[in-house]
């Protein structure tokens, strides 16, 4: 019997890899992140955070123009009727010359003021966009505090402390929504103003003081005013000046001291 040689055939072990368990493993733990999903994140409620200022400033900005310029039309108005009071050697031919620049003026502040309604126009509706919006958010709050109330013999610690946050939430909201409506109601005659303007902006810039004490002298010395009156409406009819430039064209034609400059 033969001997048998015993072949031991010797393999090498391949170490398994090790980068993709790894990668695995961070795969895994990125699928329960996903699955976990993003960490909630807390949000800030602030009822009266965001205000839209900015257009209602503007709008009162551009109003305040438009007033300072007729006053300073008015003024200018005045000016013109105490050099043609005071000095002779201005009569009315020269004062109409000067009006027309007047009337120039008051034209172009009249296109300004389109621009200052437009203003006024969107600022009040932001405004009254707003305004529904919070009465929106009182509303809700409002039925929440009620809810609550109904049982606030039962109410847990947290509960009664929501309770309190919507009480002072409810009367921020409600405060808010008054000074809002203030606005409003601010622009809202601002804007009756300027869209009124075409009709009024003749008489806003025309100065009276000067001319009215005339007019009393006139009367009387005449003992008529009827007759003061008709002359003074002719004057105007015939010149094409307003009231006031007429009264004193008359008074100077009948009653001025002819001493130049007094």
């Amino acid at each position: 019997m033969s001997d048998k040689k015993r072949i031991v055939i010797k393999r090498r072990l391949i170490p398994e890899p090790t980068q993709p368990e790894q990668q695995v493993g961070e795969l895994t733990g990125a699928q329960e992140v996903e699955k976990q999903g993003p960490e909630p994140q807390e949000i800030q409620v602030q009822p009266t955070a965001q205000q839209p200022t900015d257009n209602y400033e503007e709008a009162i900005k551009s109003f305040d123009n438009i007033q300072a310029k007729l006053r300073e039309i008015r003024e200018m108005d005045r000016s013109i009727q105490r050099v043609f009071k005071k000095w002779d050697e201005v009569d009315l031919r020269s004062v109409k010359k000067k009006l027309n620049q007047l009337s120039d003026e008051r034209n172009a502040l009249l296109s300004e003021a389109q621009t200052c309604e437009n203003l006024l126009n969107e600022a009040l509706g932001l405004l009254e966009s707003r305004m529904s919006e919070l009465e929106e958010q009182l509303f809700d709050r409002l039925v929440e505090v009620e809810f609550l109330r109904s049982r606030e013999s039962s109410l847990s610690g947290a509960e009664s402390e929501r309770l309190k946050a919507l009480e002072a939430e409810v009367e921020e909201y409600r405060n808010r929504i008054a000074e809002i409506k203030k606005q409003i109601s601010d622009l809202q005659v601002k804007l009756d103003n300027i869209r009124s303007l075409p009709r009024t902006i003749v008489k806003l810039t025309t100065s009276t003081e000067e001319a009215e004490p005339l007019y009393k002298e006139l009367v009387a010395k005449y003992r008529d005013e009827a007759r003061v009156a008709s002359a003074i409406e002719k004057i105007m009819q015939d010149e094409g000046v307003s009231r006031p430039y007429a009264i004193i064209h008359l008074w100077k034609a009948a009653l001025k001291p002819r001493v130049s400059g007094q």
